[in-house]
């Protein structure tokens, strides 16, 4: 998604859910396309790797080699970020931020530059030494695993659920504690823009009646803030623990039903 909002031409709100949804949808819509032919072709004896079960044909050999193609196209386009990513975590140090740099809690990026930070350059060997494991690693499961069904099936028990479920909750949990300086720019926002439609308020003599009404509106409305902001925080949790259960559930019965056939 972020790559999408730095390279996209038109990066409006209206695009960019235009986008979402154009991409989610034209999934979607594949995904629900081959799950009905291949419950029509197989019933409930369909399988993970629904192209491997159509005898030899015309349009099984343009399957199969579509999912050649893709294969081919999408590995050197999962191992630039993956390479990125692990270059930047082993890069990256929890650094103490000095006096007076409270309002930038974005001043040492787990990955990439930000501001007028220049980007360190990754060197010809570890760029070597990086992407040489990662094709090691992962010729290594390709020759091991057999299974198709049982490779989506660890994928989705580890990387769904922590995108879908633990991450977010964890990130909002850190961004929303109150001693997180961004939480803490947030809230000064929130208080100055309070601020300002008060003073203007104040700004009319004849109407200090509706005045200290719409300041005791404001305080109200601020007093519910908080209690929406720490209810919201406490749900954040509570969807990474949910997600983390969901995870550990789903790794012991992809292992037991492996392990029984």
């Amino acid at each position: 998604m972020f790559s999408i909002l730095n390279e996209i031409s038109n990066n409006s709100h209206f695009r960019t859910t235009a986008v979402v949804f154009a991409s989610t949808g034209s999934a979607a819509a594949t995904y629900i396309l081959v799950a009905i032919t291949g419950y029509l072709s197989f019933g409930n004896k369909v399988g993970g790797n629904i192209v491997g079960m159509y005898p030899p044909g015309l349009y099984a050999t343009i399957g199969r080699a579509a999912i050649v193609m893709l294969v081919v196209f999408s590995y050197p386009l999962q191992c630039h970020p993956c390479r990125a990513s692990v270059d930047a975590v082993l890069k990256w140090r929890p650094r103490a931020q000095p006096n007076g740099a409270e309002g930038s809690p974005h001043r040492h990026p787990l990955l990439g530059p930000r501001g007028n930070r220049t980007p360190e350059p990754m060197s010809d060997l570890r760029f070597s030494v990086i992407t040489t494991t990662i094709l090691i690693l992962s010729y290594l499961v390709a020759m091991t695993v057999s299974s198709l069904e049982a490779v989506l099936a660890y994928v989705g028990s580890t990387g769904s659920t922590s995108i879908s479920f633990i991450l977010p909750g964890l990130f909002y949990y850190k961004i929303s504690s109150p001693d997180s300086p961004t939480h803490r720019g947030l809230m000064k926002e929130d208080d100055e823009a309070e601020d300002d439609l008060s003073d203007e308020d104040d700004g009319d003599e004849g109407e200090g009646s509706l005045s200290r009404s719409l300041t005791e509106s404001g305080l109200l409305l601020r007093g519910s803030r908080h209690w929406r902001k720490a209810l919201l925080r406490r749900l954040s949790l509570a969807l990474a623990i949910y997600g983390f259960l969901v995870m550990v559930v789903c790794l012991i019965t992809n292992t037991f039903f492996k392990t029984s056939h």
